[in-house]
């Protein structure tokens, strides 16, 4: 057997740590983009068993079909709905400031001023106590703040673009490379291969839950939306998307969306509409999502109803957006690692014990 050093093993460990922290240096700034691109080549991968013969059988371009399918069928089309989001905003902006030129603020005021309410009420509705040019001067501002954003916006259009290249990269090299990884990585582990087996099941399982499950479930919230809001005069383009996005929050993320489309409703005097909004919300809206989809990441991630609400509102507090993907993987996979921590303990006091 050959001698090594005394300083051998330690000097392995250092080099070792050193190539972990340039790694992690490089890549840091595409840690989202790798995250994301890991999760797609998790729920893609299956899909090359229904690939023909021909294709699957070669490993690049069965690979390379896929991520085209991939940039076709999932990042075209959000492409494609961000700029239409962006359009109905400016839209929405623009009709806002032609609203408040043309005297919108005075005659909202002055309807709600007409309206049978309390002396005390209408006190502090008296158009004469109203300084309508401050609320001009904040409006203003308000829109420069606004077209800054949208300025930041696209000077940002780089950055996304190229997020979304090194996704694409990745996703690639996963499809490619994802079987040699995962035999690489569990050499590397000191886990038992069940337990490895159930970490891997778990991550495709919350994937599917947040993107297919999840995500699906808001698209049709967002559809289910958009056809009220289009049925109550209310633009269904620009509102059933953003709703899409509130509603990945359950329970209260649609309120964000229908509360003022019912104050809009009620000041605009269209009291039936709004009264069929509310009815609409209540008995419709709300029944996909606050029992559809909770239900569905509960089964499959394995949570009950509240560890989701609460891995979804800590997620968006700790990471933003992508919150809504990394909470619920993050919680559900330490619920499994504390399960692997006290089963190993029972079969470590299992051990340890005397037979009779």
């Amino acid at each position: 057997m050959a001698q090594f050093p005394g300083f051998y093993r330690p000097f392995l460990l250092a080099i070792f740590m050193a190539a972990l922290i340039i790694m992690a240096t490089l890549l840091w700034p595409f840690r989202h983009a790798m995250v994301l691109a890991l999760v797609l080549a998790t729920l893609i991968h299956p899909l090359r068993g229904r690939l023909p013969r021909i294709i699957r059988t070669r490993r690049f371009l069965a690979a390379t079909t896929l991520t085209l399918l991939t940039i076709l069928f999932v990042l075209l089309p959000l492409a494609g709905l961000v700029t239409l989001l962006t359009s109905e905003a400016v839209a929405f902006i623009h009709t806002a400031i032609t609203w408040f030129k043309a005297g919108g603020p005075v005659e909202a005021v002055a309807w709600v001023h007409a309206l049978p309410l309390p002396d005390w009420a209408k006190s502090y509705l008296d158009p004469s106590s109203i300084d309508f040019r401050k609320i001009e001067s904040w409006a203003l501002s308000s829109g420069g703040d606004i077209g800054l954003w949208f300025l930041a916006a696209g000077k940002g259009v780089a950055s996304i673009g190229l997020q979304l290249l090194v996704l694409v990269m990745f996703l690639f090299y996963l499809l490619v490379e994802g079987e040699h990884l995962t035999d690489l990585l569990r050499k590397a582990s000191p886990l038992r291969r069940d337990q490895e087996n159930a970490i891997i099941a778990r991550f495709k399982a919350v994937s599917q839950a947040v993107l297919l499950g999840g995500l699906g479930t808001s698209v049709a919230i967002g559809v289910v939306t958009g056809i009220g809001l289009w049925i109550a005069g209310i633009s269904p383009i620009l509102w059933g998307a953003v709703a899409v996005i509130a509603s990945l929050i359950p329970v209260v993320g649609l309120s964000l969306i229908m509360l003022p489309a019912l104050l809009y409703l009620v000041a605009a005097g269209s009291f039936k509409m709004a009264i069929f909004l509310a009815l609409y919300w209540l008995l419709i809206v709300s029944s996909v999502d606050n029992v559809v989809r909770p239900l569905f990441m509960r089964g499959t991630a394995r949570m009950s109803l509240v560890w989701v609400f609460v891995s979804i509102i800590g997620g968006v507090l700790m990471f933003g957006p992508l919150g809504l993907l990394y909470g619920p993987l993050a919680l559900s996979i330490s619920f499994l690692f504390l399960e692997i921590f006290f089963d190993a303990q029972n079969e470590a006091d299992d051990t340890a014990s005397p037979q009779p």
